[in-house]
């Protein structure tokens, strides 16, 4: 009688945890729109300004254009009917697998709704931002039920970042590549993720579901076995959802539970039978995705090569200190005692998986630095603790809200900066095509063309910006279009510029099966010593300074 006491008062207890009122709900409506509506405004500023751009269109792109040119061709693979994805930035065909299903999937929707690849994968941004934060918010009420720690852990996730400004106030010469994380990882901090793409924002998402279950089975006296109708099933099909979108989401969450499960085990002696159960459900649908991912990277395939051309080296670990700025300063506290404490309401699981996430940012797998999405959930729990529990028990109450507005203001910055540095490349033709954000009108139309003739998988040979977008636009594959993408891009890069220098001419156009060759008259992609060496004087197609010439056979190229 006593044990099903203690059951019905902890299923009470979650249920008052998680009851957020239609008030509430209203103010995360409100305030989540705010912020992606703010997302939009760069974008409407970025095309508003170039209809006075005669020569140059925008992209489409204003964060990271560098990775979405890849996405918005796995949409365009999806939109010409594929349910398998292949490299399209690499000259050789590769077979066709089992990977970023999301975007292709995408494809689909949009050839469904006759909307663009472009306008689809904004639109899934937006949405999936919007999601984000009513998750966070619904983690939060799931954690607390007193309104003003549900709302400050809500603000400090959706709108908190570091203090890599600062840094590079401090050191306004450091590269791109060693800033702080809040300024150079966009998966590190949830409102940067909603710039870049639609899987970050999904990714963080479905991360935070999971950590909102697994809040409440943690909880002593929690004795609700998984059933179909409880939440069994949403949590094995979100895990399912993860490991799919984004694999290097799911790793750290589902290694903190395996975790947490080992020591609850040997804390209480015994096996932990019933959260066993629920950490299954994490864990079981996923493995077989797993072990496809495994047995790709084990045997000699291009995605292999792919995979092991994405190893880098971890990041620093002071660019992880700046980039999480004052929020982990603030949550050292709190931190602190849950090391003392380990108490199991909350504080363990929390630590638990801020802990293990750090241990996968440092392991040997490719791109480690991809698992710091979602690490900014557990220092903002302990944040949020440490704010409500000692913070601000020692600032005096006259200063408290003065104190919290300069938390903010000092920890909004890196979020602003990255948000309109784009813009400026807008309005400067030379600065936006640097930076991928701008391209020719002349390279757009080209791009049409090729869709147009319908050679599927026909080669192009054409300078790095347009080879980065030019998979997006037309069924075509390019020399070298991306470092990670294009299989051995180091060769590959250092044979299209020897190109159009004037070496191996008729060489590299045998060694990669080029069919199409793009040049733009009077830069130094006008190739022209080698197209006069080849007697290729006649192009195709010619739009604005950009001409399209197409490769004869006798020049040795193989039949397509």
């Amino acid at each position: 009688m006593q044990h099903n006491d203690v059951t019905a008062s902890v299923l009470a207890q979650s249920r008052v945890a998680t009851n957020v009122s239609g008030i509430e709900w209203r103010w995360v409506t409100i305030f989540s729109g705010l912020l992606v509506a703010a997302s939009v405004l760069p974008y409407l500023w970025a095309f508003i300004s170039l209809n006075a751009q005669p020569t140059h269109q925008f992209m489409g792109i204003l964060h990271s254009p560098l990775d979405s040119a890849v996405y918005i061709a796995k949409i365009d693979q999806g939109a010409r009917g594929a349910w398998l994805s292949t490299l399209t930035h690499t000259p050789e065909v590769t077979p066709s697998l089992f990977f970023n299903g999301f975007y292709l999937a995408l494809g689909h929707l949009a050839k469904a709704l006759g909307l663009s690849t472009l306008m689809i994968f904004h639109l899934a941004r937006l949405t999936m931002s919007f999601a984000m934060f009513a998750a966070f918010y619904h983690l939060g009420s799931t954690i607390w039920q007193r309104l003003r720690p549900r709302r400050l852990f809500f603000s400090i996730l959706a709108v908190g970042s570091g203090l890599g400004w600062l840094a590079l106030m401090l050191a306004p010469h450091t590269p791109q590549t060693q800033l702080a994380v809040d300024l150079n990882l966009f998966e590190a901090i949830p409102l940067l993720s909603i710039f870049a793409n639609p899987h970050f924002p999904l990714a963080i998402t479905l991360i935070t579901l999971i950590a909102a279950t697994y809040v409440t089975v943690f909880r002593p006296g929690f004795q609700m076995a998984p059933s179909l109708a409880n939440g069994g099933l949403s949590i094995a099909l979100i895990s399912l959802a993860l490991v799919i979108v984004l694999p290097h989401g799911w790793l750290p969450i589902a290694s903190a539970l395996t975790v947490y499960m080992l020591i609850l085990a040997v804390r209480t002696r015994r096996f932990p039978r019933l959260e066993a159960a629920w950490v299954s459900l994490t864990i079981l649908p996923a493995l077989p995705i797993l072990v496809y991912y495994l047995a790709l990277m084990s045997v000699e395939t291009p995605l292999s090569a792919w995979i092991a051309q994405n190893r880098i080296a971890p990041l620093p670990l002071d660019r992880y200190l700046f980039g999480f700025g004052l929020p982990l300063l603030a949550a050292l506290p709190g931190i602190w005692r849950a090391l003392r404490y380990f108490e199991r309401d909350g504080d363990r699981f929390m630590l638990v998986w801020l802990v293990v996430n750090v241990v996968i940012l440092y392991l040997p797998l490719p791109m480690p630095q991809r698992s710091v999405i979602g690490l900014f959930i557990p220092i903002v729990y302990f944040a949020t603790r440490a704010l409500e529990d000692f913070w601000f028990e020692r600032i005096p109450a006259k200063w408290r809200e003065a104190a919290l507005v300069a938390f903010f203001v000092f920890s909004v910055p890196s979020n602003v900066l990255v948000a309109i540095v784009p813009i400026i490349g807008i309005n400067d033709p030379v600065r936006g095509e640097e930076g991928g954000l701008m391209m020719p009108k002349g390279y757009i139309a080209a791009f049409h063309w090729l869709n147009s003739v319908e050679e599927k998988n026909a080669v192009v040979l054409a300078h790095p910006l347009p080879s980065l977008w030019l998979p997006a636009y037309a069924a075509v594959r390019v020399v070298y279009g991306h470092p990670y993408d294009t299989l051995d891009s180091v060769q590959r890069l250092n044979d299209v510029q020897q190109w159009y220098s004037g070496q191996e001419c008729r060489e590299i156009l045998m060694r990669y099966n080029v069919r199409y060759i793009l040049a733009r008259q009077n830069t130094p992609y006008s190739g022209t010593v080698c197209l006069n060496e080849l007697g290729l004087r006649t192009p195709v197609a010619v739009y604005n300074d950009v001409s399209v010439y197409r490769v004869p056979k006798e020049l040795g190229r193989a039949s397509p």
